[in-house]
């Protein structure tokens, strides 16, 4: 054998394309854009379709015995019997693949219909992506799907950039940059040139790592390096770029997201599994019965049947000779006879009952209303029809995260500013959250009817829990009282009560609040409330002012309130007025009262509801109309010329990286992020709005007034500095604007701000309990002196050959510290409707969720926290974030220390039961441990010194587990320690990254990480690729042997959604790409909670109820012969009609157990909402397993006996009382058949627990239509058995025998029902007790949890989240993100030559004229030498482009641009670009 040549070697290793070259890129036969998802064409279709189905055990088992059944000497059946029902299972099975393939070949035509833009001979023309060759160059436009792989040739955009989403390859919104060649940027949009561009790529091989790309363009003699950067990949979508080209380099199903996509596996259920294996043991026994039948037939021929051949003969087929080769012959005959008697056991009608179930219970699904989302019009939809059941036993749930279970859409929700939190509206009367949506409806009544204008008595709940109180008189009317705003405030806490007159006062504490209001009879539990939230007050007026300096306020009716001067701020009323309330309040009442205008009202007689509205922010020209907020009182603190809400709101305006351009005379926003996109938009509707930007400069509008700043750094945000910085000049001031996550910015904050941070802190805890993304923002005050010295010694960093990276983040450490804290900013990841509350009762049902994502990690976290997915109950959160295999396994080995400790104290561990068994007077339900030392107290007290374990916070709970009554009394009433179990909301969550992921899933790793997986509550992967997704559920598959759901909407999901048992699809923002591959589409996350505890778990309870009574009536029916056999000399003779045998199955007992398996269910749909624990049967597989099939076959082996054996007894020897004789065998089996269907009647009128008009038409249907069958075919056909059950009817003999026959059946299975729901009821026969008792039971904690009573809390974690990438502050600074070229913009205070920057060194403070022409000069010897060294290819941008709107003209030019230009023509309007790299590195 030969070895490969070198050329040979490369060309498997390579791919070589030449653009614009078919001939050369034919030759290596590449695959071509065409994609194809079907499966069959009308000509392979019934080949290929019979070939796949009889590889089913059963379709060729039942092809077997029809070939049998063709034989004369062996067949006691016709073949009609297995015939019709094979012919009919597999034509319904080749119509729904059919059907499916059908689908697919549409999706396919959708997709390889769409027009692309090709070069053909130098024109551009539109062909469709399936015409797309390898090494095409083809033309995307702006918001366009890529069609293939390419390499980008040239853009509209400066430096060659383009913006893409890739939403659809890895779930993240945000925008990504990429650039291509600078040489191939000249091409523009030439067609000319780009037809003659002949370069050659010699890159990797298709591949599916979405993040590398490694190849070489071979163009005029000279090589270039081609990365990812310069890659786009198929399914994104190109972002913010009027135009591209680029050349074709992977297409159709080499392409990376199609390497992904995974292969179409085929599912089958659990229940199907099972059954294949109870099929293949039936047919065991079956085979072993019939050998045993022919065994006994052999010797009962040897011994006795040979004596009886001249009334038997034997057939001629058979020696006569040798009496022993004869009776072997026949035994071997009857092997097969029986064979063919038997096979009801298993017969072919229970695949067509199978199917036709699935098929009805799809169509349920279909039509089901409550999974209707009106907002799209979408329905959901089965798109397979062989997976229902499986929806019952789901026991894993891998999520996307992105459109599946956030709407992919950023609000402005909460802020805080100054330690004053803003957003919130609180009740008095409740003491708890009003929910800020448009539907909100302040809930305003009174305790009895009563006007409020009128004096007649009246009175309103208190706060906390709005009780009705009843007192003396009062002489006016009591308008409701609301808490409007609240926060905790550090030592002192007050709150602000307020009227619907407009009234408010400050109470500081209980005593004060009771005080104020006693006149209007407020109840004590006012003053001591119990509601957490309510717990939490705040000091209403600014804390930058002093209470105690607040002048006298006039109250509109006369009377003033002063305010006391003792320094703690409180208000005392002067009681001029029986109101006391009424007249106290605050220079703030006038804001409050145009905040509860419109909002509060009061109604004669009755309570009034009215929405709450939005703050109305049509006075701002630039206002958005889509924009909501509730919370007046920010609104009024802007326009009130507020300073600290004005310094929040610059910030936000000046400190981003966002693109504004001007659309149809409408300013819009184009966002590297969703997060700034929302923070800059915030700021924009409250008055300061983003303008435009230039390299040097940003223009915002501040209240009507132009605000023009020069840019002097973007220190950008990445994911280790986790925070981003802009430094600005204005004037003579220079100021550093900074936000970022809580903890890097605390750090850095300057001292004396102790109360401020922990006013912020106990904001940032709250708004990350409620799982909004917060930053933190701040700003510097820099001198003139200090940022000239600083910017010297920057740059020397920048142009540092060793360490550059290291030393400008030490430059970056240096500037961004000692900052001022100005708030806080909370945004709202907005989930998709009842995620929350899904997620809740799904893992209350015992399904563990994880969520497998592209983001990053602190986003992922966030929304964990979001969504209830991560709680601040669990006890630690492990995230596994090692590059190494040694620092993850490092990781995974403390993460299993941790939980051994967890395991080790938590109640029912030894250690725990010790306690609680040595301290008898501790209150078990109070059970409560927070480990925050290594010290713990034994139960005298004393301390005992313990290792401090790897975890933070522990927190015990120990509940009654018992669902509807109270805990267990002992005979004397005293309630008994109940048993103690962890609360469900306890344990572990654990966060692993994409990167080390890569390890957790290595064969060396792989049974740690599912050993610690498996013990955690939930689970997030993030920065995971599309294939990693795939391999964790096939890892969860594979080891955990789960039933495993993946539910996504995007093309990053198809492969995990093909990988798992169950696939659902969202039909989402992201397109259809998920639906096309899932077996289960919805419209929103929250119905996946209803498909499965609904219909999932109908679906697995009725199919596993259908398969018991299948199996039972079929052995009950089968079994006859058996017993009979040992009265015929096991000669395979039937005791029943033939006829009776082919339609048993079809006419006379299908249409009940399929009504049964359609319309069954235990309970109804609110209460497999309300109690999710009734999925649990399902997840342990509890209703239909080996256990459940061999007590269906003995029960139907017991019903057959009685069934054959009574009726024998009777019957043999009988005679009627007209002399006539009842022996006979057409009599006994016309009996016998007749009770067995009345047996079948009973059985399943007993079985069934949902009766619908269905029901009762096929039960008693089948009875009345048995009865009517047999006469039609013995009377009016002529049947063999005409007249033997009209004449046994007439006898009494058959109606008591039926009787007893069916009492002896029925007696054993009530008992045993009966003793079931006594002793050991389950849970759906508590709910259907209740429901018939007709009493409503509360749903127990431990059973459900409700998202609202996690509204509000505290939590001790960072809410910081921010999907932002590193490089747009580079590219801004540098100008290659502009469309004009950066010469062209001018400074705005004309920097850029030595005596302009002398110029406005004389405002500064310090700073003398000597060192400003040195720093001038430095910095341009700096840029000259940078820009020959390392910056060469930055001289090539004279054609830059700017992608944003000029600077508004109306008439007259900036004032900051006059004021830098006007003195002198010597002073330059321009900067040199060469600067702007260099500076900004």
């Amino acid at each position: 054998m030969g070895t490969k040549t070198q050329p040979q070697l490369a060309k498997d290793n390579e791919r070589r394309i030449r653009a614009n070259d078919k001939e050369f890129n034919s030759q290596f036969k590449y695959h071509n854009n065409y994609i194809k998802t079907s499966k069959y064409t009308l000509l392979t279709f019934l080949p290929f379709n019979l070939l796949e189905q009889f590889q089913r055990l059963a379709n060729f088992y039942f092809l077997c015995l029809l070939v049998l059944q063709l034989i004369p000497a062996i067949s006691s059946l016709t073949p009609v019997t297995t015939a019709i029902p094979l012919i009919g299972v597999l034509t319904l099975t080749a119509v729904k693949d059919a059907y499916d393939d059908i689908q697919r070949h549409l999706s396919d035509s959708q997709v390889n219909n769409r027009k692309s833009k090709t070069l053909r001979n130098g024109k551009l023309v539109e062909a469709k992506w399936s015409d797309v060759q390898v090494g095409d160059v083809i033309r995307l436009d702006n918001n366009q799907f890529v069609a293939a792989d390419i390499m980008l040739l040239t853009t509209s955009e400066p430096s060659g950039l383009c913006f893409i989403e890739t939403a659809e390859l890895d779930g993240e919104t945000n925008l990504k940059a990429k650039q291509c060649l600078m040489e191939t940027t000249e091409l523009g949009e030439q067609h000319d040139l780009l037809w003659s561009f002949n370069g050659e790529i010699i890159c990797e091989r298709p591949n599916n790592l979405l993040n590398k790309f490694e190849g070489t363009l071979i163009w005029r003699n000279q090589r270039f390096a081609l990365d990812n950067d310069k890659i786009l990949l198929r399914g994104c979508v190109l972002r913010n770029t009027q135009w591209c080209y680029g050349v074709v380099v992977f297409a159709g199903v080499d392409t990376k997201l199609m390497q992904n996509s995974g292969k179409t596996q085929f599912k089958s259920t659990g229940v199907d599994r099972l059954l294949n294996f109870i099929i293949i043991g039936i047919v065991l026994f079956l085979i072993s019965i019939c050998a045993f039948f022919a065994l006994a037939c052999a010797i009962w021929e040897g011994l006795i049947g040979q004596h009886f051949q001249l009334y038997l003969p034997w057939e001629h087929i058979i020696p006569q000779e040798m009496v022993a080769s004869g009776a072997t012959v026949i035994g071997l005959l009857v092997f097969f006879s029986y064979a063919i008697v038997l096979n009801t056991v298993v017969p072919i009608s229970l695949y067509v009952s199978v199917e036709v179930i699935r098929f009805a219970q799809s169509f349920l699904i279909n039509w089901d209303e409550e999974m209707y989302y009106a907002r799209t019009q979408t329905y959901a939809k089965a798109r397979t029809t062989t997976l229902n059941e499986e929806l019952g036993q789901i026991q894993y749930i891998f999520s996307d995260k992105t459109g599946t279970l956030t709407q992919n859409i950023m609000t402005f929700n909460k802020c805080s500013i100054n330690g004053r939190t803003y957003g919130d509206v609180y009740d008095l009367r409740t003491g708890e959250l009003i929910e800020i949506t448009e539907q909100t409806l302040f809930q305003t009544s009174n305790s009895s009817n009563c006007n409020s204008n009128s004096n007649s008595n009246c009175s309103s709940g208190g706060g906390g829990g709005g009780n009705k109180r009843s007192g003396s008189s009062s002489t006016a009317a009591v308008p409701p009282t609301i808490l409007v705003h609240k926060a905790e405030v550090h030592e002192k806490k007050s709150a602000v009560l307020v009227t619907t007159d407009g009234g408010t006062q400050l109470a500081h504490s209980p005593e004060q609040l009771h005080g104020c209001i006693a006149s209007e009879r407020l109840s004590p539990t006012v003053s001591t409330v119990d509601n957490p939230l309510a717990r939490k007050q705040v000091r209403y007026l600014s804390p930058s002012r002093s209470v105690s300096n607040e002048d006298d306020v006039d109250d509109p009716g006369g009377r003033t309130c002063t305010r006391s001067a003792s320094g703690s701020g409180s208000a005392s009323a002067s009681a001029s007025g029986s109101s006391g309330l009424g007249a106290c309040f605050t220079r703030s009442g006038q804001r409050m009262r145009r905040q509860l205008s419109g909002g509060l009202s009061t109604s004669s007689g009755s309570s009034s509801d009215k929405a709450l509205a939005p703050v109305d922010f049509s006075a701002n020209p630039h206002h958005e109309s889509d924009f909501r907020w509730y919370d007046r009182t920010l609104l009024d603190a802007v326009r009130s010329d507020e300073p600290h809400a004005h310094n929040f709101f610059r910030l936000l305006a000046l400190c981003h990286t966002v693109m504004a351009e001007t659309v149809d005379g409408r300013l819009e926003y184009q966002a590297q992020s969703p997060d700034e996109a929302a923070l800059v938009s915030a700021a924009r509707n409250f008055g300061f709005v983003f303008r435009t930007r230039t390299p040097n400069s940003i223009t915002i509008e501040v209240m009507g007034r132009l605000e023009e700043y020069e840019l002097l750094h973007i220190l950008d945000f990445n994911n280790v500095r986790k925070r981003m910085s802009v430094i600005l000049r204005r004037g003579n001031s220079v100021v550093l604007y900074c936000k970022g996550a809580d903890n890097v910015i605390y750090d850095r904050l300057h001292g004396g701000q102790e109360d401020l941070k922990a006013r912020t802190q106990d904001h940032l805890n709250k708004f990350a309990g409620e799982g909004l993304r917060t930053l933190v923002l701040a700003e510097r005050r820099l001198t003139e002196q200090y940022y000239s010295d600083w910017r010297l010694r920057q740059q020397e960093a920048a142009l540092s050959m060793d360490s550059r990276e290291q030393k400008l983040n030490a430059m970056y450490e240096e500037v961004e510290s000692d900052m001022q804290l100005l708030g806080v900013t909370a945004i709202e990841d907005k989930l998709q409707d009842g995620v929350p509350k899904s997620i809740a009762n799904l893992q209350s049902a015992g399904i563990k969720i994880w969520v497998l994502t592209g983001d990053k990690q602190e986003t992922a976290i966030n929304i964990g926290y979001s969504c209830q997915l991560l709680t601040d109950e669990l006890v630690d959160v492990f995230i596994v974030d090692g590059s190494s295999v040694e620092e993850v396994e490092k990781q995974l080995r403390q993460f299993k220390e941790s939980i051994k400790i967890f395991d080790r104290f938590r109640p029912g561990g030894s250690e725990a039961l010790n306690h609680y068994n040595s301290d008898s007077s501790m209150d078990p339900m109070g059970v409560a441990m927070t480990q925050t030392s290594a010290f713990m107290q034994d139960p005298n007290g004393s301390t005992i010194p313990q290792p401090p374990p790897a975890i933070s916070v522990v927190t015990f709970s120990a509940e009654c587990t018992d669902l509807f009554g109270d805990a267990e009394k002992s005979e004397d009433g005293r309630r008994t320690a109940p048993s103690v179990v962890v609360d469900e909301s306890t344990g572990f969550a654990l966060v692993v990254n994409g990167h080390s992921l890569v390890h957790c899933l290595s064969p060396e790793l792989e049974t740690k990480f599912l050993d610690i997986a498996s013990q955690c509550k939930a689970v997030i992967c993030c920065r995971v690729t599309p294939l990693q997704k795939a391999l964790v559920v096939e890892l969860i598959k594979r080891a955990k042997n789960a039933v495993t759901l993946a539910i996504g909407d995007g093309a990053n999901d198809v492969s995990m959604i093909k990988a798992a048992h169950i696939g659902v699809g969202i039909s989402g923002q992201e397109g259809l790409q998920a639906v096309l591959s899932s077996d289960y589409a919805i419209a929103q996350f929250c119905y996946l909670e209803r498909l499965l505890l609904v219909h999932g778990r109908w679906s697995y309870y009725r199919m596993c109820k259908f398969l018991r009574y299948f199996f039972y009536k079929n052995f009950a029916f089968t079994l006859c012969h058996c017993w009979y056999s040992l009265f015929c000399g096991f000669s395979a003779q039937t005791v029943f009609d033939p006829m009776f045998i082919s339609v048993y199955n079809l006419f006379y007992t299908s249409l009940p157990v399929l009504a049964l398996g359609v319309f069954e269910q235990d309970v109804s749909d609110k209460h497999s909402l309300e109690y999710p624990r009734l999925y649990a049967p399902g997840l342990k597989s509890e209703l239909f397993n080996i256990r459940e099939f061999i007590y269906s076959v003995l029960h139907g082996a017991f019903t057959s006996l009685i069934l054959f054996l009574i009726p024998y007894g009777v019957y043999k020897d009988g005679v009627s009382h007209n002399g006539y004789i009842l022996s006979d065998h057409m009599t006994l089996g016309a009996v016998v058949a007749t009770i067995l269907i009345v047996d079948n009647t009973a059985q399943i009128a007993l079985y069934t627990s949902y009766w619908t008009i269905v029901n009762h038409i096929t039960i008693w249907g089948s009875l009345i239509w048995y009865f009517v069958l047999d006469y039609f075919y013995n009377y009016v056909i002529g049947g063999p058995y005409v007249g033997s059950l009209t004449q046994a009817m007439k006898d009494l003999t058959f109606w008591v025998t039926m009787l007893i026959t069916v009492v002896m059946l029925m007696a054993p299975v009530l008992a045993y029902k009966f003793y079931l729901l006594d002793v050991h009821p389950s849970l759906s026969d508590k709910i259907r007790q209740r429901s018939l008792k007709k009493v409503h039971s509360r749903v127990s904690s431990d059973v459900r949890r409700t998202p609202s009573s996690r509204r509000g809390r505290r939590s001790v974690r960072s809410g910081y989240a921010f999907a932002h990438q590193e490089g747009f502050g580079r590219l801004i600074t540098s100008g290659k993100i502009m469309h004009k070229m950066p010469q062209d913009f001018a400074f705005p205070l004309g920097l850029g030559t030595k005596k302009t920057q002398a110029l406005h060194n004389n405002l500064g403070d310090g700073v003398t004229h000597k060192q400003t022409p040195s720093t001038g000069h430095n910095h341009n010897n700096i840029s000259s030498k940078n820009n020959n060294n390392t910056n060469l290819r930055h001289n090539h941008n004279n054609q830059i482009h700017s992608s944003m709107a000029d600077i508004r003209r109306d008439g007259q030019s900036s004032s900051d641009m006059n004021q830098g230009s006007a003195s002198t023509d010597e002073l330059s309007p321009r900067a040199p670009c060469q600067d702007l790299d260099t500076i900004n590195l």
